[in-house]
């Protein structure tokens, strides 16, 4: 829906970079079903999670947090942007580092499993959401996003990988 309602802003009404946006409340609303169903799914298969697979997924998040903020809050703030909009590039960080952090705790699960491949496919295009939105903020924050931007080939390789990712899943399954 957030694809749509960006498509429609851009296409219809003629609006170069509709952010923030409905386009956003869309996007934003999609975290919350899609973290519970990953924390789920890792949350069944907890008892195989040892000290050291914590350890490494708790890591891995950190690091990832730390360079994507380190990354992005300066130019953000330096950017003068109304607070919405600091407030939105901020919460696509968070989200997406929320989001990588159980999906890698699930690859570090699955690594080995029948499913590993989908959940390595599933890590890896929040990956790319995570870089996607990092580029994304960084570019509207220095006024040089684009439609077509490089952002936007980053979004779609996520989502290629996303329906990799649940192809495989069923299909070894």
């Amino acid at each position: 829906m957030g694809e749509v309602a960006w498509a429609g802003y851009t296409l219809i009404l003629s609006v170069e970079v509709p952010y923030p946006s409905a386009a956003d409340v869309f996007w934003i609303s999609g975290y919350i079903p899609f973290f519970f169903a990953l924390l789920l799914y890792v949350k069944i298969f907890s008892p195989a999670i040892s000290w050291k697979m914590f350890a490494a997924s708790t890591l891995i998040t950190v690091s990832l947090a730390v360079f994507a903020s380190a990354t992005l809050i300066t130019p953000v703030l330096a950017a003068e942007e109304d607070l919405v909009t600091m407030v939105m590039d901020l919460a696509y960080l968070l989200l997406d580092v929320t989001l990588f952090s159980v999906a890698f705790l699930g690859l570090l699960i699955f690594w080995k499993g029948k499913i590993g491949k989908s959940w390595l496919l599933i890590t890896m295009a929040i990956l790319f959401t995570v870089c996607a939105d990092m580029l994304f903020s960084y570019a509207t924050a220095q006024g040089t996003y684009y439609s077509g931007h490089i952002a936007d080939l980053l979004f779609n390789l996520s989502y290629i990988l996303f329906l990799m990712a649940f192809y495989i899943h069923a299909k070894e399954f």
